[in-house]
C-alpha cells in the first residue's frame, strides 16, 4: 500500500493539485478562469463518457451487462445517503437540513475523485472495465433525491410545505424537476451524451477522436486538479466554525463507503481496476450536483458545510491515501 500512496503521490496530476494548495498558502494570485475551468471538467467527461460507451458497445450484452452494475451503483448511493443523514442527526447533533446537505454530497459523486482514480490506475497500467466510470448518474441523482427525502420528512408540516411546494401536486413536480436538474446538469449531461455517441458509434469509427481524448486526458486532468486544489485549500478554512467531529466522521464514511463498493464490485466479477473506480464513485463526496440540488430544493442548507467538507476534507484525503488503499484491497482479494 505504501508503495500505491508514494507512486500517487509523485504522479504529475496529484503534484499539480499540491501546487495549487500550496498557491493559497502562500497568498499567490493564481487561479483558472471559471469558464476554462468548466470548460475542463467538460472535457473530462466526455472522455469518461466516450470511452464508457465504445467500452459497452464491445462488450457482450452490451446495456444488459452493464445493468446491474447501475442497479448497484443506484443502491449504494440511497443506502449511503440513508446512512449518513441518520448518524449525522444522531451523533453530530446537525439540524435536518444541512444533515440532509451533508448526506447527499456523501451519497452523491465526486467527479474530481472518479477522475483521480482513473489517472491513478493508467499511471500504474492497471486495467479497468471502461464502463464502470459511466455508473456516476447511476449513483448521484438517486443520493441527492434520497438525502432530500429523507431531510424533508423531518421537518415539521410547515417548513414541508414551505420547501416542497403548496401541495402534493406541487411536491411531485419538485422532485421531477429535481430529477430533471440532476440529468442535466453540465457534466452529468455530457457524460450520458458522450456515453450514448460511444455507444452508437463504436470503438471502430471513433478511433481518431479516442486518439485526441487519450492524449490530452492526463494533460488535462492536471489543470483540473490544480483547480481542485486551489479550490480544496480555500474552502478547509470554512470549517474552522463546525465541530472538529466533522473530519473524523467524514473520513470513516468515505472509508466505510469505499471499502464496501471494493467488496461489492468484486463479488459481481469486475477487475480489482474496476473496483477501485467503483469505490471511488461511492467513497468521494460531490461538490457539483449536490450544490445546485440544495440551492433549489433546501436552500437553509450552509453551503460552506456540505462544499467545505467535500472539497477540504473527502478529496484529498481520498486522493493521498483512499484510493491506493482500495487498489491494495481489491489487489488482495483477488488473488
Amino acid at each position: 500500500m505504501l508503495d500505491a500512496i508514494i507512486m500517487n503521490f509523485t504522479s504529475a496530476p496529484i503534484l499539480f493539485f499540491v501546487m495549487g494548495v500550496l498557491a493559497v498558502l502562500f497568498k499567490s494570485d493564481l487561479r483558472i478562469p471559471p469558464d476554462v475551468g468548466r470548460g475542463i471538467v467538460l472535457f473530462l467527461m466526455a472522455s469518461i463518457g466516450i470511452r464508457a460507451g465504445a467500452e459497452i458497445a464491445q462488450t457482450p450484452g452490451g446495456l444488459l451487462a452493464a445493468a446491474p452494475f447501475a442497479l448497484a451503483a443506484l443502491v449504494f448511493g440511497v443506502v449511503i445517503a440513508a446512512i449518513s443523514f441518520t448518524l449525522l442527526v444522531a451523533l453530530l447533533r446537525l439540524d435536518h437540513y444541512n444533515a440532509g446537505a451533508l448526506a447527499a454530497a456523501f451519497g452523491a459523486v465526486s467527479s474530481a475523485t472518479l477522475l483521480v482514480s482513473l489517472s491513478m490506475l493508467d499511471g500504474m497500467d492497471v486495467p479497468y472495465e471502461k464502463f464502470v466510470p459511466a455508473l456516476y448518474p447511476f449513483m448521484d441523482a438517486p443520493a441527492i433525491i434520497a438525502a432530500l427525502l429523507l431531510a424533508k420528512r423531518s421537518l415539521d408540516k410547515t417548513s414541508a410545505a414551505k420547501v416542497a411546494g403548496s401541495g402534493p401536486g406541487d411536491a411531485k413536480r419538485g422532485w421531477g424537476r429535481l430529477v430533471a436538474e440532476s440529468v442535466t446538469n453540465s457534466g452529468v449531461y455530457v457524460l450520458l451524451g458522450s456515453l450514448v455517441i460511444g455507444l452508437i458509434a463504436g470503438p471502430a469509427q471513433l478511433a481518431r477522436e479516442m486518439a485526441l481524448f487519450d492524449t490530452l486526458f492526463r494533460g488535462i486532468l492536471c489543470f483540473f486538479l490544480l483547480d481542485m486544489g486551489i479550490l480544496a485549500a480555500s474552502r478547509l478554512r470554512e470549517l474552522k466554525f463546525v465541530s472538529p467531529l466533522i473530519i473524523p466522521f467524514a473520513i470513516a464514511i468515505s472509508v466505510i463507503s469505499g471499502v464496501t463498493a471494493v467488496f461489492a464490485a468484486t463479488f459481481m466479477g469486475l477487475s480489482p481496476g474496476g473496483a477501485v473506480v467503483f469505490a471511488a464513485l461511492a467513497a468521494g463526496a460531490s461538490y457539483v450536483t449536490v450544490p445546485a440540488a440544495m440551492r433549489a430544493s433546501m436552500p437553509e442548507a450552509n453551503p460552506s458545510l456540505y462544499l467545505g467538507t467535500a472539497i477540504g476534507i473527502v478529496f484529498p484525503w481520498n486522493v493521498l491515501i483512499g484510493l491506493p488503499m482500495y487498489l491494495q484491497l481489491a489487489q488482495s482479494i483477488a488473488r
